[in-house]
């Protein structure tokens, strides 16, 4: 699925992967950002599928769900290969939280998803990935200007 949008929050708009086996949440998502216009939408219903997309396309955020068979190893190869991607976990419980604790720049939501919520961590997240990237732009154009 592929959802594009334009508002005037299209400065926060990004190209977002949702990895979960329900179809309900993917929809649910889709929604979302439809409705928030908050960029492009894929999604992918394992592991392997999502791993795929993450090597044909470039990602600002990753949403996927704890209980999505293999999720550790998509977090792992996210985190090592695309270390500028944003992630948002789902959780079911709250208990669920000690689980995932030590993982780094992970923002978490428990389901059911509530709409303000999710629509706000997406923003978020795709705020921040934005912010990584002028940082980085100014730190090549500090060097840039400091080798002459």
């Amino acid at each position: 699925m592929w959802l594009t949008g334009s508002t005037a929050h299209s400065r926060f708009m990004g190209r977002i992967l949702v990895a979960d086996q329900d179809d309900w949440c993917r929809e649910f998502l889709s929604q979302v950002i439809k409705l928030w216009a908050l960029g492009e939408f894929h999604h992918a219903n394992s592991v392997e599928e999502a791993l795929h997309l993450l090597e044909q396309l470039s990602f600002d955020l990753l949403i996927t769900d704890l209980k999505l068979p293999q999720y550790q190893r998509l977090l792992e190869d996210v985190r090592q290969r695309f270390p500028g991607t944003r992630l948002i976990l789902m959780l079911h419980q709250r208990s669920q939280v000690h689980q995932v604790i030590h993982i780094e720049q992970v923002e978490l939501v428990i389901k059911p998803l509530s709409l303000d919520e999710i629509a706000r961590k997406i923003r978020e997240a795709l705020h921040s990935k934005h912010r990584f990237r002028v940082e980085e732009e100014i730190q090549r154009l500090k060097q840039e200007t400091f080798r002459f």
